[in-house]
């Protein structure tokens, strides 16, 4: 099955719990009357999350004259959220951020080549609160499936003699699943801990040293909740 087909099919599976609990959500919210929950359909959200890196190094080598700096970021690094929440328990969800940040610099005194890249994603899907009883809690654990574009960056610039730059850029089609936990610490503000899988398309060319981004990531997100409901 491919990237798309995977993608689709999660995006299906997720949304179908919104019909599920389509009952059992009204029965909820008349049950406790709007007045005693922090309800949060027709509201919007702002996400800023961090990621646990799985590596981080910078070295420095030094041999016959040539000196090598690298400095690497392998994982997930940061990423902005918007959150559109369509029912109590379905949002539209639009995310962007990095998996790989990656910079190399050689020189021997009179050359240097200097290589950067990152791989950016693009991804559109839905965040859904599995549980009715999550309904005006503190604690919304969720469940998200997202796909879209991954967006790989490179460029090297070589001064000396024989100088030049060269950059260029490749788009792979990919999806994420993901799992975690929101709380609510106000009406405008949340916390939040996830993780997830991206399932990537490898890249014609490499982006730094590979191909294949697909992997785990795990986030710390802080968000701002507005707008005045329905």
């Amino acid at each position: 099955m491919t990237i798309l087909k995977k993608s689709l099919l999660s995006l299906l599976i997720l949304s179908s719990l919104l019909l599920a609990h389509d009952v059992l959500l009204v029965e909820k919210a008349e049950a406790v009357g709007r007045s005693s929950v922090n309800l949060i359909r027709g509201k919007h959200a702002i996400e800023l999350g961090f990621g646990l890196l799985s590596e981080f190094r910078s070295t420095t080598v030094v041999s016959a004259g040539n000196t090598t700096t690298e400095t690497e970021a392998n994982g997930f690094i940061g990423s902005i959220a918007y959150t559109y929440w369509l029912e109590e328990q379905v949002g539209f969800h639009i995310t962007s951020g990095s998996l790989d940040i990656d910079v190399t610099t050689t020189g021997d005194g009179s050359r240097t080549f200097t290589e950067a890249w990152t791989v950016v994603p693009v991804l559109l899907g839905v965040k859904i609160l599995p549980f009715p009883s999550s309904i005006g809690n503190a604690m919304r654990p969720y469940l998200s499936a997202s796909a879209g574009p991954y967006i790989g960056f490179s460029a090297n610039a070589r001064s000396g003699v024989h100088a030049r730059e060269e950059s260029y850029s490749e788009s792979v089609l990919g999806s994420r699943l993901g799992a975690g936990v929101d709380l609510s610490i106000s009406r405008l503000f949340t916390i939040g801990v996830g993780a997830g899988y991206h399932f990537v398309e490898d890249f014609d060319r490499r982006i730094g040293a590979e191909k294949d981004y697909s992997g785990p990531d795990f986030t710390l997100s802080f968000g701002i909740v507005f707008g005045r409901g329905r």
